[in-house]
């Protein structure tokens, strides 16, 4: 089966289900994989800590976790509201193979991916791609102002100006 099953609203509730969903094909035994996406803000959240253990005393060979690592939460920098220092680490702790990779880098991300997802690890699997919030447009690159912004039409225009001229010139955003 292929599909998103859910876009969850509360923070960490994503993962808990991923793990849930993960669980039942393990159980089916399926060899349906299951991947959560998550951000470094969000891994403050205590159900984002009690599904990594879930998943690790189950040995969800079936889950990959991608955390979104931009350095930002709701509030301001991760660094200042909840600092988690090496995701990577507290992952490997907490049971997961887990590797970090420049999230911006196409090529790194599919290899990274491909290698987790198809390895010998028994048991969950993470990826950290550290990523810079707005990446490729001047004005929003590196601010959490973006975080709850919308786009105007000028703004967007701006933005698809930016991307195009990158675009363009053979520069990746």
């Amino acid at each position: 089966m292929l599909g998103l099953e859910v876009n969850s609203g509360s923070l960490g509730h994503g993962l808990a289900v991923g793990a849930g969903l993960a669980y039942g094909a393990l159980r089916r035994g399926t060899s349906q994989k299951v991947y959560a996406i998550v951000g470094d803000g969000e891994c403050n959240e205590g159900s984002i800590w009690e599904s990594l253990l879930f998943a690790a005393h189950f040995r969800l060979a079936n889950l990959l976790v991608i955390v979104d690592a931009n350095g930002y939460q709701a509030m301001g920098p991760t660094a200042e509201i909840m600092n988690t220092d090496s995701l990577e680490e507290k992952f490997a702790a907490f049971g997961f193979e887990a590797r970090t990779v420049d999230g911006h880098d196409e090529a790194l991300l599919d290899q990274a991916i491909t290698e987790l997802v198809h390895g010998s690890f028994h048991g969950p699997r993470a990826l950290i791609a550290r990523t810079v919030k707005g990446k490729g447009v001047s004005f929003m690159e590196g601010s959490n102002l973006w975080h709850y912004s919308r786009l105007t039409e000028k703004t967007y225009q701006a933005a698809l100006a930016e991307l195009d001229g990158r675009a363009e010139s053979g520069l990746r955003p």
